[in-house]
């Protein structure tokens, strides 16, 4: 599929979620919620929401162990430049980006960084479900509530056990991947191949209990962070919702909502995971639309500030950014 089409998709994507989640929206009661909202937490939002960027890049030099020791500057500044791509270009691209600008600062292989990023994404989905469903069998919720937690668990459960397999049944995962790629053309086949075994090496952290540790408390930390940034938007909305477990519920919501491709800065899809959290919490769509607008304006200064200077301290250009990213999806 071509980058045109897969950009005129994403967008259309984003378009059907934001229409699904104005649907129902009183703008009237929607203006009075953003008019009354208490905007002194947007100060506290703005300061996680940097501050979580900087637990990224420390838990990926811990991921990044089995492949190298970069300096903290650099993952600072490639791990806020690609978050920034994420907010500006197509296609999600900031995810090849991070890896590239490490890559060539670093002079590190390519491909083991690239897998880092996808054990990455493993650990944040692990703990983003994890975190859900413990809240949720815990605290005083609403049965649906509790159902979906105890669903999300055992998704948590899967996906841990499934990492495990590869790790401790490298031989046979190693098959599998190669009957899988003999039935696709050698450029691809050779991408993906090279891609898995990058993966399997990073998957060699998992081989120190200590570090394995390490890696699930900076994953948890780091969520733990993000959620209060939407626990400080429900004080600044007074909204009928348990700040412990409205913020992870409404954080895992969202978290997933803007895992699916959409436009540039999650637009459409933010919104969504919005609407549907906040339901849960029998919260009005108009007050959940203006509630994801300060949100959302709000991580995307926050995000655009921090790239920006570092794309600064790097001597780049948003221009050098496209062309890295074109550069790198037409090989993919």
């Amino acid at each position: 599929m071509s980058r045109s089409v897969r950009i005129v998709l994403s967008v259309a994507i984003s378009v059907v979620f934001l229409a699904v989640a104005v649907r129902k929206v009183d703008w009237a009661e929607a203006g009075v919620a953003l008019t009354s909202a208490h905007y002194v937490y947007v100060l506290p939002m703005l300061v996680v929401s940097v501050w979580s960027l900087y637990i990224r890049a420390q838990r990926w030099r811990v991921l990044l162990r089995p492949v190298g020791t970069p300096a903290m500057r650099t993952l600072v500044a490639a791990t806020n430049i690609g978050f920034m791509a994420n907010m500006v270009l197509p296609l999600r691209m900031g995810e090849v980006i991070r890896p590239v600008l490490l890559s060539r600062k670093e002079k590190e292989p390519l491909g083991g960084i690239l897998a880092t990023i996808v054990l990455e994404r493993i650990f944040d989905m692990f703990t983003i479900l994890f975190l859900f469903g413990v809240v949720a069998s815990t605290v005083s919720v609403s049965e649906a509530v509790r159902q979906w937690g105890y669903r999300l668990f055992g998704l948590a459960m899967v996906v841990g056990g499934l990492v495990g397999f590869i790790r401790w049944r490298e031989a046979q995962a190693l098959q599998l991947v190669e009957v899988v790629t003999r039935r696709l053309p050698d450029r691809v086949g050779y991408a993906i191949d090279q891609f898995f075994r990058g993966f399997i090496q990073a998957l060699e952290i998992l081989d120190s209990p200590r570090t394995f540790l390490q890696l699930l408390a900076w994953s948890l930390f780091l969520w733990l962070v993000i959620a209060s940034t939407y626990g400080f938007g429900v004080l600044a909305f007074d909204l009928p919702v348990p700040l412990l477990v409205g913020s992870v519920a409404i954080m895992a919501v969202i978290a997933i909502a803007v895992s699916a491709p959409s436009a540039p800065g999650y637009i459409g899809a933010f919104q969504l995971g919005c609407t549907l959290s906040l339901a849960i919490f029998q919260v009005s769509e108009s007050r959940a639309i203006a509630y994801s607008i300060v949100l959302h304006v709000t991580q995307f200064a926050a995000t655009i500030g921090a790239g920006l200077y570092s794309l600064a301290g790097e001597g780049l250009t948003l221009r050098q950014l496209e062309q890295v990213s074109e550069r790198h999806d037409t090989a993919a």
